[in-house]
């Protein structure tokens, strides 16, 4: 081979990324020997297909979130980099969808991700443990597994000290994302060495809420991103099935490297991933486990072209299988949809079904070299239960019928170095480096990019040694690749530079059919070198804070190149500070002691590396510390602020306070500080001292000395007692006590400690009325006890305390609110119950006050609290009876009141009152009658008398007297004879028509009751005598003045009441009550009484003499001489009446 054709490749291998993977199928033996250096197999592989999923397929992974830089942005200070978690991925549905106007077949799938603080880390100073919890939901394509869509919900909290009760949320976040055309992360069928980039329009809605992030505006962006398959083989996870996965790392418009996914064909996806996310966040992931479901039932498609020339027709063949036999007559859907191809069959007898299509002439949305476009194909049991099967087409406008490429782009190489042990997969980020004893694995690939398969072929590969072997190539269908390994150690004698490994498919031109022979050759740089020699100097020891150089400078590249540092310092906190130079020279220190580990990382231009350690000691500096005061001299018990006004102690570990502080007296702001304030207590020289501690331990004691003079005493305080309970002040300063109270003073004042127990305590209890009563004590304290006042009103005491230097306190003065005791009425009887007209009552109330107002005391009886009768405004205050006893009664129950109110009150005006209730009620009349003969004659006068009748004294000039002469006989008609009212009046005569037994009922009535009594009388047959002259002639007499009295006593009678009562003015007689008989017997009170039915009979018969003086008095004229008696004179109703007893009824009809 030419040196010129082989530069030209080797500029072209520079230019490529090698960015791939593939499968391994089998391997192939040796067609002819190689050197020691190099060893050769030949094996066919495949590429990696689309694959298919089902619904609930779940890949579960643990890694981690690298938040570092998203944080550094966000303006919260924290110590937090990464938050480790797990990603848990599941399939959830499979359903079509609109995608650009278009309908897609897609798949749903859900994540849900946790991930929380390695303990307990530090956010704007606050510690405690940072958790991350996300949720996805993804539309990916299912022809060739490209995103649609992407919604995410960030929810970020954090738990103060790693409690979760004391949780704050840092922010509530939502993200969706649409990708316009969808992101093909991968371009089916991979292979190493394959690139694609794609245009896309991003559409980006944020929504939620936070106090530390702001949330960012909604954004639309066109973006650009390419891929690239680098390499194939061990990603660092151990997963049986994924040891040959395939690196796509993916890079944007500026061709950074932006994340990376190791796909895996045997799980279907991705075995280790690093992608970022929304907001900044990396997120790193590594399979755990990878949980399909049962794929009992299958579906494949075969195609005649993978790899189509455009817009032909080709044949497809799609087989359904049951565990590996064919499924007859499955309802199936077959999909196209870069052409929108949609067809619908039914699987023959063999579980297969046979159909053509066009390939089309539609590119992919990206670009990339080989081809116009990868589109997936797709057969589905459309009708239900979701099993698909899919496949990849290739389609491009210049295909040949056999094209045999020996691919530089694809070459992989592994690295193991023996020295370290290493092994590595050489990539773009690692670089294609080695240095003599390594061992090179080439992986050499020949792809068929032809419609029909290739025969045998050879492969010539020249090591970078010189040596040549060769290997048969075995027979390739469209698109498939073999890879030939070549195995190199890197001999010792290896110059450095670069070394080359050549190799060519079919050198002989003995397949004829190939149409492109200007890709049949390929070549491979590797860059051979030395590691470079790391050289560190630096102290062995140092003080602290002391700066330090640490050079590097004499490292250097053996193979003549530039080498760079990178520094790895251990830090006061464990950690590890990193600095990069180009120089290699750094400067450093420590601010506390130890030792601490020091190390330099030295890489050159082929990034191969060496590493030298170091340790140095750095020794403690002991504190040194300067006392000072505000003061140097204060009187007693003033503060005084003691403060550290120097410390020469910088190698802390607390930038706040570099020195431990004690001090040996106890301080306001506590005896750890850079200040201490006391208040020395005694005359003389005050010392304090103070102990500085270091981290190291190392201490340093300081003292400060000034001088305290003496101070009067100060602050007197003043408590008030009564007996055992302390009386406090009210918001004026006010105490208040009563009349009479013991109250018990206590006081004290500060002083120094030396004066305390001396000093001189004034009391004046009442300064202001009494200033010459004084009570001293000397001590401490005082107590003054036994001071009560007898006056209401303020008082003023004081108290003034003085040490034995003559110096004394302010006046402190103690006023003394003295409250009036209200006079008190002790507890009695207040009901006094049903009172009868005239019934007399006493009402004696015990009242106690204080001594001196006891003398004083105004008690009063108002008898009628609902009249103001002093007409001061109150009703119930009046003093009808001034005094402590009452003996009262009432005549009448109409004018009686309901109560009585006792008041009570003192030189102050304070009283108190007691109110008594009662009900007076009417005491109904108890009737007497008499009659002048018990067994008169007809036609003679007979004289009834009520005299002798009973009543209060306020109804007995209202009674009303009616008189039934002969209750047996019906006077007036009206069918009752017993209610008849013949006559009215206290005293009647008249005379009986007829003889025979009488019955007379004498009715009397006041002004609510009635009483009746009933005497019976003979009265024998007329004879002729004069006494019936003169009965003709008194009856008149009599008659006119009952009208008289009956009139007076309509006039002057009370008016009626409800319940039967009677008012005592004029009102109108109910009759019928008047005759109504009592239903208890009458109590016979005289000799003319008897209870009703029964007949009077006259004690003495001579109780008739002196009737003709009556009869005398009634006529005006003299009787005969048959009635010597005479008739008392008719009574005077406008005069008040006595009441009469029996004595003087008697006495009325005695001679």
């Amino acid at each position: 081979m030419h040196a010129g054709t082989r530069a030209t490749l080797m500029i072209a291998v520079l230019a490529l990324s090698p960015l791939a993977f593939s499968l391994t199928a089998a391997d192939f033996s040796l067609s002819e020997p190689y050197s020691e250096a190099a060893s050769l197999q030949a094996r066919n592989t495949g590429t990696a297909d689309v694959p298919e999923w089902r619904i609930n397929d779940n890949w579960m992974y643990d890694g981690y979130l690298d938040v570092a830089d998203f944080v550094a942005g966000s303006g919260v200070s924290t110590n937090v980099e990464t938050l480790e978690g797990s990603l848990d991925r599941t399939v959830s549905d499979i359903y079509l969808h609109d995608i650009g106007g278009s309908e897609t077949l897609v798949y749903e799938v859900e994540s849900i991700g946790a991930y929380e603080s390695d303990g307990s880390i530090e956010i704007d100073g606050n510690d405690g443990c940072l958790y991350v919890d996300m949720q996805t939901t993804e539309i990916i394509r299912v022809s060739d597994l490209s995103t649609y869509s992407q919604d995410v919900a960030i929810d970020v909290y954090f738990d103060l000290w790693c409690v979760s009760w004391l949780r704050e949320d840092i922010g509530e976040l939502s993200v969706e994302n649409t990708f316009d055309p969808p992101l093909e992360n991968y371009d089916f069928p991979l292979s190493v060495g394959e690139e694609w980039e794609m245009g896309y329009t991003q559409d980006t809605d944020y929504s939620g809420s936070s106090d530390y992030v702001d949330i960012p505006d909604d954004s639309s962006d066109t973006n650009s991103t390419s891929w690239a398959v680098v390499s194939r083989g061990n990603s660092g996870v151990s997963y049986p099935g994924c040891y040959q996965s395939f690196n796509v790392t993916s890079y944007d418009s500026d061709g950074d490297e932006v994340g990376y996914n190791w796909y895996c064909p045997s799980i279907r996806g991705e075995v280790k991933s690093a992608i970022e996310q929304a907001f900044g966040f990396i997120a790193v992931h590594e399979l755990v486990s990878y949980q399909p479901v049962t794929r009992g039932t299958e579906i494949s498609i075969d195609i005649e072209y993978p790899l189509s020339p455009t817009d032909i027709e080709i044949s497809a063949w799609v087989n359904v299988t049951e565990q590996g036999q064919g499924v007859a007559n499955q309802d199936l859907q077959f999909r196209y949809e870069s052409e929108n191809e949609v067809q619908e069959f039914t699987t023959d007898e063999n579980g297969s079904f046979h159909l053509t299509f066009n390939s089309g002439d539609n590119p992919d949305d990206t670009s990339g070299p080989g081809e116009l476009g990868s589109h997936g194909l797709i057969a589905w049991t459309h009708l239900g239960g979701q099993i698909i099967g899919t496949k990849s087409l290739v389609i491009d406008s210049e295909i040949h019928e056999i094209d045999l490429v020996a691919k530089s782009s694809a070459v992989t190489v592994e690295r193991l170095r023996p020295s370290t042990g290493n092994e590595v997969t050489l990539d773009p980020s690692i670089g294609f480096t080695a240095i003599s004893g390594d061992i090179l694995s080439f992986s050499v690939p020949v792809l068929n990019r032809g419609l029909i398969q290739s025969p045998y072929s050879t492969i010539v590969v020249s090591a970078p040694d010189g040596s040549e072997v060769s290997s048969t190539v075995p027979p390739l269908g469209s698109l498939q690749e073999a890879r030939v390994s070549v195995n190199w150690t890197v001999p010792e004698s290896q110059a450095f530079g670069n070394a080359y490994l050549f190799f060519e498919v079919d050198p002989q031109e003995e397949i004829t059919q190939d149409g492109n022979r200007t890709n049949n050759m390929g070549s491979f740089l590797v860059y051979v070198g030395a590691l470079p020699v790391a050289i560190l100097s630096m102290p062995n020891q140092v003080q602290t804070i002391e700066g330090v150089t640490l050079d590097a400078s004499m490292s250097s590249d053996p193979d003549e190149g530039s080498v760079w540092c990178e520094f790895n310092i251990e830090k006061v906190d464990g950690s590890f500070a990193q600095i990069f130079d180009d120089d290699c020279i750094a400067e450093w220190s420590w601010a506390d002691d130890g030792a601490f580990a020091v190390s330099v990382l030295v890489t050159d231009e082929e990034n191969d590396k060496s590493t030298v350690n170091s340790t140095i000691m750095v020794l403690n500096r002991p504190p040194v510390v300067t006392l000072g005061s505000n003061e140097n001299e204060v009187v007693v018990t003033t503060p005084i602020t003691f403060s550290v006004i120097e410390s020469s102690d910088n190698d802390t570990r607390n930038p706040s306070s570099p020195v431990e502080i004690l001090w040996d007296y106890e301080c306001s702001e506590g005896q750890v500080g850079q200040s201490c304030t006391v208040s020395p207590m005694e005359e003389g020289g005050f010392t304090i001292g103070v102990l500085a501690t270091d981290d190291d331990g190392a201490t340093t004691f300081a003292e400060h000395t000034v001088q305290v003079t003496n101070i009067a005493p100060s602050n007197p305080v003043a408590e008030l007692y009564h007996g055992e309970q302390r009386i406090f002040p009210d918001s004026r300063g006010v105490f208040t006590v009563f009349e009479g109270d013991e109250i018990t003073f206590w006081g004290q004042a500060d002083d120094s400690s030396n004066d305390i127990g001396n000093l001189v305590h004034v009391w004046r209890p009442d300064a202001e009325h009494y200033p010459e009563i004084n009570s001293t004590s000397i001590g401490e304290r005082s107590t003054l006890a036994g001071i009560s006042y007898n006056t209401s009103g303020m008082h003023l005491a004081t108290l003034q305390v003085f040490d034995d230097d003559g110096e004394g306190t302010e006046l402190l003065i103690v006023p003394i609110q003295v409250a009036n005791v209200i006079p008190e009425i002790s507890p009695m009887t207040t009901i006094l119950g049903d009172l009868e007209e005239d019934q007399q009552f006493t009402i004696n109330p015990e009242v106690s006050d204080t001594g001196n107002d006891y003398d004083s005391l105004v008690q009063c009886f108002d008898l009628d609290p609902l009249t103001d009768g002093d007409a001061d405004g109150v009703q119930d205050n009046d003093c009808d009876v001034q005094g402590g006893i009452l003996v009262h009664s009432w005549p009448d129950s109409y004018s009686a009141p309901g109560s009585i109110v006792f008041h009570v009150t003192d030189d102050d005006g304070a009283s108190e009152s007691l109110e008594f209730t009662f009900a007076v009620f009417n005491s109904p009349p108890e009737a007497f009658a008499s009659v002048s003969a018990i067994n008169p004659t007809e036609g003679d006068l007979v004289i009834l008398s009520a005299n002798g009748t009973v009543d209060s004294q306020a109804d007995m000039d209202s009674l009303i007297f009616q008189w039934d002469i002969d209750i047996t006989d019906d006077s007036d008609g009206d069918g009752n004879p017993a209610n008849d009212v013949d006559f009215t009046g206290r005293w009647i005569e008249f005379s009986y028509d007829s003889g025979g037994s009488k019955k007379a009922q004498l009715t009397v009535l006041d002004d609510s009751s009635s009483h009746s009594v009933i005497m019976d009388l003979e009265v024998a047959e007329k004879p002729a005598t004069i006494l019936g002259t003169i009965q003709s002639s008194i009856g008149p007499i009599i008659m006119v003045l009952a009208a008289v009295s009956l009139v007076a006593w309509t006039l002057l009678r009370p008016p009626q009441n409800d319940e039967n009562e009677f008012s005592k003015g004029p009102q109108e007689m109910d009759m019928d009550a008047a005759f109504d008989e009592h239903s208890e017997p009458l109590t016979t009170t005289s000799p003319f009484e008897a209870t009703p039915g029964t007949s009077q009979q006259l004690e003495d018969p001579k109780i008739l003499e002196g009737l003709d003086e009556v009869l005398e008095e009634l006529t005006g004229g003299k009787p005969e001489e048959k009635s010597n008696f005479e008739l008392p004179s008719a009574p005077n109703l406008d005069e008040q009446k006595a009441n009469l007893d029996l004595a003087d009824i008697e006495a009325l009809f005695e001679e």
